[in-house]
This record gives C-alpha cells, sequence and structure tokens, in this order.
C-alpha cells in the first residue's frame, strides 16, 4: 500500500490497433485511478495513448522497441505470435520490477496479454478481464473470407492451429488452479464462452460508455468534422463499425439494406481490394457503400449521429460497444439477435433486435428508425438502459474493486 491507496498495474500487451477492448480500458483508467494508485503496463502504444495516460497521472512503463503482433498462416501454425509476445514480456526488465511493486494486477485480455501470466507469482492476486477467445481459435466464422467464402479453411485451420490452441488454452487454467487469479468476462455471453471453452466460471465486468465523450449534443466541431468525411453526399445512410470482415458480417449487413433505399457507411475501413470487392456488391445490391477509417472521435461521433441508425451482424460479438455509443448519442440501434448484443438493447424499447436473414423485419425496423416519435423514444429509453446496467466508467470502477477486495483481505 501507498499513501493509503492499494497499487494497482494495469497491464494490456497490445493498444496500437485501437479495437474496442482498448478504447474501453482508457475510458475507466481515469476512474480506477481514483480508487486505486496506477502503473500501466503494455508491449505497444500510440503517442496519443502515452500522453492522455500519462495526462492522467498515471506512469506509463513501455519497452522503446515496441512488440508488433504479427499474423499470417505461419504464425497461426506455430504459435508465432504467442512464442514472440512470450519472449518480449520476458526481455522487458520494467515487467517484473512493476509486478513486485504492485498489490495487485488487473490484467486485460488480447493479443500477447496471455503470455503475461506466466511473469506473475501464484500468490500475487490478479483479475483478468476476458474478452472473447481469440477469433478463429475455437470459432470457424473469422476464418472465413469477408463475403463469407472459403467454407473449407476453418477445419484445414483447425488442424494445423493445434499447437497454438494448446498454448492459449494451458494459459487459462493458470486460473482455473488459483484462487489467487480470478476472470471476469465482459459479459454473460462471453462467461458462458468462458466456461464452455476453458471450464472457468467468471462473473461479468461490463464495459462502459463515457457520455461526455458521447454527448447527446453535438459538439462545435462535428458539423466541420461530418463535412470532412464526405459522407453528406450519400444521402440516408446507416452505419456501421468494425473492419470489413465475416465476423463482424459486413457483406450480410449490405444484404439486410437490399431495397431499403438506404446506404452503408462503414466506419473501420479495410484494405483497397476489399473495399473495392464490398462497394461492387453494394452495387448489385443497390446499396451505395463508403467505408473509412483512422477518423477522429469527433468525426465518428458526426457520422453515427447522422446515419438513420446503427447497424450491427456480428456473429457471436462478445458485448459490442457500438450499441451504448448509439444509445448515448441518441442514434437507433438495431442489431442481429445474437451475442452480447442482447445485454444491452431491449428490442422495441430502445432500439431493435433482429433475427439474422429476416429481411422483412430489418426493412420494417430500418423504417422505423426514420419515425421521429420513435427515435426520440427509443433515445430516452436508451439512456435509462445505460443506468439501469450501470456501464459508465464510474461504475465500471466500483465493481473492480468489489472483485478485488477479497483477493486483498480488506
Amino acid at each position: 500500500m501507498s499513501g493509503g491507496k492499494t497499487r494497482l498495474l494495469v497491464v494490456k500487451a497490445a493498444m496500437t490497433v485501437y479495437g474496442g477492448a482498448a478504447r474501453d480500458l482508457m475510458r475507466n483508467l481515469p476512474a480506477i485511478s481514483e480508487h486505486f494508485e496506477v502503473k500501466f503496463l503494455c508491449l505497444n502504444l500510440r503517442d496519443s495513448q502515452r500522453t492522455l495516460i500519462e495526462s492522467m497521472g498515471v506512469e506509463v512503463l513501455c519497452p522503446e522497441q515496441q512488440w508488433e503482433a504479427e499474423g499470417g498462416i505461419w504464425n497461426e501454425i506455430t504459435a508465432g505470435q504467442e512464442r514472440s509476445a512470450a519472449a518480449a514480456w520476458h526481455r522487458f526488465e520494467e515487467a517484473g520490477e512493476a509486478i513486485q511493486w504492485a498489490d495487485a494486477i488487473h490484467l486485460t485480455g488480447g493479443n500477447g496479454s496471455m503470455e503475461f501470466p506466466s511473469l506473475v507469482p501464484s500468490d500475487k492476486p490478479m483479475h483478468l478481464h476476458f474478452l472473447e477467445s481469440k477469433p478463429g481459435i475455437h470459432d470457424d466464422v473469422s476464418h472465413l473470407k469477408p463475403d463469407g467464402s472459403g467454407g473449407w479453411r476453418p477445419k484445414l485451420l483447425h488442424i494445423l492451429q493445434t499447437r497454438q490452441r494448446a498454448r492459449i488454452e494451458a494459459s487459462f487454467r493458470k486460473f482455473a488452479k488459483n484462487d489467487n487469479w480470478i476472470v471476469s468476462a465482459n459479459s454473460a455471453f462471453s462467461a458462458s464462452n468462458l466456461k464452455r471453452i476453458y471450464g472457468i466460471e467468471g462473473g461479468v465486468l461490463h464495459p462502459s460508455v463515457d457520455l461526455s465523450e458521447f454527448p447527446r449534443q453535438p459538439s462545435s466541431g462535428e458539423s466541420s468534422s461530418f463535412e470532412s468525411t464526405g459522407v453528406s453526399i450519400l444521402g440516408p445512410y446507416v452505419a456501421t463499425i468494425g473492419r470489413i470482415s465475416r465476423f463482424k458480417g459486413t457483406y450480410e449487413t449490405v444484404q439486410h439494406l437490399s431495397g431499403s433505399n438506404l446506404n452503408l457507411v462503414v466506419i473501420g475501413g479495410g484494405s483497397a481490394e476489399e473495399i473495392e470487392q464490398l462497394q461492387a456488391y453494394g452495387k448489385k445490391n443497390g446499396v451505395v457503400v463508403m467505408a473509412l477509417s483512422g477518423l477522429s472521435s469527433e468525426a465518428m461521433r458526426s457520422v453515427m449521429r447522422n446515419s438513420v441508425a446503427i447497424v450491427g451482424l456480428a456473429h457471436g460479438e462478445a458485448f459490442g460497444l457500438t450499441p451504448i455509443e448509439a444509445m448515448a448519442l441518441g442514434t437507433p440501434p438495431i442489431f442481429v439477435n445474437e451475442g452480447g448484443y442482447r445485454e444491452t438493447v431491449v428490442d422495441g424499447t430502445n432500439g431493435r433486435l433482429i433475427q439474422r436473414g429476416d429481411f422483412a423485419s430489418w426493412k420494417a425496423a430500418l423504417e422505423q428508425a426514420q419515425e421521429q416519435d420513435t427515435r426520440a423514444g427509443w433515445a430516452e429509453a436508451g439512456l435509462a438502459r445505460i443506468e439501469e446496467l450501470g456501464l459508465t466508467p464510474e461504475r465500471h470502477a466500483q465493481r473492480l474493486v468489489d472483485k478485488l477486495r477479497p483477493l486483498l483481505g480488506n
């Protein structure tokens, strides 16, 4: 202890791919720092992230030669990414010093993170925030091409991934066998996967949305940010968030928009070839597709705010930050009735949950989202749902305190 506060080491290996897990962690760090004396440990980090974290008064520990999470078939076969992450952790002397300094550790899952526990003494209290199993290790959809083709790939790759899968499963067994180490999933859906895949009974620690980051009223700069994206030329559109992939259901989103007279903005983008192929598919289905990446927070908010709805057809999304971000802004969330989406969207109350492939219901929901009274009602209920579930950084931090308290004996 130092100054009456528990010393908490917050760890996430990979931060440069700024996905939902990294965004959520950055969002919650200020509130966590109110309860703990915090140091932040990682293997890679953007300069902007370092600046923001240090502005919170949190010390950042990151190796000068940052780790790169390399993908590709060969790394899948040889568990190359996991082995290189393990080597990077062991080379980073400050990691060992930080572990000794800490009274407890809060580890967020993701690329490279599950190699970190091998450095931690078994009697050191540690909490793992489990988000989802590594894509492709225990599912088929992540191995398919964005348009859903390549159905032969999963079976072959699962065989080739035997070594990688065994290594990942072994890292989770350390938590199953240690009473000083606990796991919380980011949703009840993720908790069921944690039990099904790894045999671990875990609690739930929901992500959060910062209402000051996603305010109901637009900021002064949103109008110019919106114009800079070029989206205004599309006419009425919906937005979906996530890189073009089969997991995110990007092509299926186009299918479900066909005949709606609405176009599509994909925030997350993809390779030039992926974007070109998706736009060609959209043209065949009467949907103009625009792909955007590298947006500022203000530009992303402006695109979301001006859309008819925020939609998502991801396969087995663990939680999904996008619905609650849409609720915060007051934009209708319309999502597939699967995965973690079912924990935040209440069908017909604050948005819609619809079965994949029920094209008539999707068309009707998109028409609902254009009715001003419906939009207003869903927007009001969206804020109420965020409050009901306690999806704020302050509540997230307090729940983390409550989870660590039994391990610390106070």
